[in-house]
């Protein structure tokens, strides 16, 4: 038998807050994503048969400053005490109430508890969100709050994206009941996650500011093949919510203002206490991150920056999908990257912890695309003494006389290579590792052909006669100059098929202000000066397969994944106009333009 607890209180607290009409359509959102779920989680083939009725219950539980937090157990029935499990979520899409969670049902029948709570003025919790602020001390309430409870044996924390930032922000200060942490797609730099060398992830950023934004902002028209574009590109960026939403977002200001590493926002408060939490956990953690989703470098950091005794103990798995989980890319026709299955995954491994009490071996678990393997590999980062390095020449490719060759030798005699970069007309994303928002181009898609515009410089390989096991991150090495006082310049690497059709690897991208060091400071520029760059891509597991190509295009932008460099230096937020700039690329001679690429043999 199950025991419900009315849910009258919370949905009248909810009906007074939002008007009844909201709750009509939260409760029709509801259910459509209920049948999605169910039908979903149904599919799981769990190695462990339901042997338990179960008991759901809601309770307002009080968070770090006393703020009660709408929570949902579910029980196995009977008397316990039981392991469980516990998340914490902003996420409520109308889910204020009732016996709904698929997930929650299945774990509680199978003998693990399960524990969900709606962060401060989401689901029915009392307060007032602001984003990442308050899960530190409501987080720690909660656990503390669980580990009290006489029905509680011991404790696995779990989310992915901002609901593993719940579990991460906590995760040094558990008590002696908790047992392990499984999370996914979340970085614990925050910092990392939303800048490269000066330039704004704005496609998640901005997109995620706009659709999670608590104060009463006018919520755009969300066109889906450009999705919040005019907001994107509005000058100056930092008034773009007063004056295109209405409303000011200050956390929002102080993501794009703050644009250098060692700004006290990044070093103070919960940013701070995130990225220097993964060193002192002493839980096994499973971290789980995709090689096309946005938060990529921050999840694996997490993993890297555990102290050795953790590591011992933890795992680390990375796959090829979005955000989303969706497989990318799909050109090659992969049989097995779906061999893992986070659902059932995330189960087994919380069940063995936390229900059956064992300790995990370490792992590092990685999919290779175009081999379509899973390897299991000693350490991360890959050790990889091997380099693929190709020199950019100004020879033209025999197949496109716009085009040019890459070649394994550096050209003896000095070459320019120029374009002109206008931001008014930046060069559209097509495909990447870091977009969101702009759903249809994330991942790996297939790329228009070599030198389609004018500001966009190809260079491709000769065929591969061997394949090449692309292991860890690639760099770019170019010698540039301009005639304005900062600029940006950036690259995709691409795989081309014998057909002539390329699909992106992998993208980067740098600023003059930030050369060489994205970390530190802002660095002056002297218009007309030639200095050296190296851009590196995010880490990149693929085996380019022997009779491809090797194609890389260098332009000047890569909008809306990134914002949109207005060839001005100082903050690009406060930026209120652009200017063109005349770019010069060097090669050959003294100046090294090049490629170098991280492989490993099979």
């Amino acid at each position: 038998m199950k025991s419900k607890r009315t849910a009258e209180k919370v949905i009248g607290h909810y009906a007074l807050k939002y008007k009844f009409c909201y709750i009509l359509i939260a409760l029709i959102y509801f259910l459509l994503l209920t049948k999605s779920s169910y039908a979903q989680r149904s599919q799981i083939n769990y190695s462990i048969e339901p042997t338990y009725e179960y008991v759901y219950s809601e309770q307002m539980i009080k968070g770090g400053d006393e703020y009660n937090l709408f929570t949902r157990i579910y029980l196995p029935e009977g008397d316990g005490p039981w392991p469980v499990v516990m998340t914490r979520t902003p996420y409520a899409f109308g889910r204020t109430a009732g016996d709904n969670i698929i997930q929650g049902q299945e774990y509680a029948k199978r003998g693990l508890g399960y524990i969900q709570q709606y962060c401060r003025g989401k689901g029915g919790s009392e307060g007032v969100y602001r984003p990442n602020e308050f899960e530190r001390s409501d987080g720690i309430a909660l656990v503390n709050w669980v580990a009290a409870q006489t029905w509680c044996k011991s404790i696995g924390i779990f989310g992915s994206s901002y609901v593993a930032l719940t579990g991460w922000i906590i995760a040094d200060k558990l008590p002696e009941k908790v047992k392990g942490l499984y999370l996914s797609h979340y970085g614990v730099d925050r910092f990392i996650s939303i800048y490269k060398d000066g330039l704004f992830r704005q496609d998640i950023m901005t997109g995620w500011a706009i659709d999670n934004a608590e104060e009463s902002i006018k919520k755009p028209y969300k066109d889906q093949k450009n999705p919040y574009y005019e907001q994107y590109r509005y000058m100056p960026q930092k008034t773009m919510d007063v004056d295109l939403l209405g409303a000011e977002l200050p956390w929002y200001r102080d993501w794009i203002t703050n644009t250098n590493y060692n700004d006290e926002y990044w070093n103070q408060g919960y940013w701070a206490e995130l990225k220097n939490i993964p060193p002192k956990i002493k839980v096994p953690i499973t971290v789980v991150a995709g090689l096309f989703d946005h938060h990529m470098e921050g999840t694996v950091l997490g993993y890297e920056r555990l102290n050795d005794e953790t590591r011992k103990q933890s795992r680390l798995v990375l796959g090829s999908w979005d955000h989303s989980f969706n497989i990318t890319p799909t050109q090659h026709n992969p049989q097995h990257a779906r061999d893992f299955d986070i659902n059932k995954d995330q189960f087994e491994w919380l069940y063995s912890v936390v229900a059956k009490g064992f300790i995990p071996n370490g792992e590092v678990k990685v999919y290779f695309i175009e081999e379509d393997k899973w390897m299991k590999l000693d350490s991360w980062p890959i050790k990889s003494e091997n380099v693929e390095t190709y020199y950019f020449t100004k020879q033209f490719n025999e197949d496109n006389p716009k085009t040019y060759t890459m070649d394994k030798t550096n050209q003896t005699q000095k070459e320019i290579i120029t374009y002109v970069y206008d931001p008014q007309s930046p060069v559209i994303s097509n495909g990447g590792e870091t977009l969101f928002t702009s759903t249809d181009k994330r991942g790996s898609k297939l790329q228009k052909e070599p030198s389609y515009r004018n500001d966009v410089i190809s260079f491709i390989s000769p065929v591969l006669r061997n394949n090449l096991v692309m292991a860890g991150r690639i760099g770019v090495k170019l010698n540039v100059s301009t005639d304005v006082d900062d600029s940006c310049f950036a690259f995709t690497v691409s795989e081309v098929m014998p057909d002539g059709s390329a699909y992106n690897i992998r993208s980067g991208i740098t600023t003059l202000a930030y050369r060489n060091n994205y970390l530190g400071n802002r660095q002056t520029y002297t218009p007309n000066d030639i200095v050296e760059i190296n851009i590196e891509t995010l880490p990149i597991t693929w085996n380019v397969k022997a009779g491809n190509r090797i194609r890389v295009d260098i332009t000047s932008s890569n909008f809306p994944e990134y914002s949109i460099h207005s060839n001005y230096a100082g903050i690009w937020s406060l930026q209120t106009k652009t200017r063109v700039a005349n770019q010069v690329i060097y090669i050959g001679g003294k100046y090294e333009s090049k490629i170098s690429i991280h492989t490993i043999n099979f």
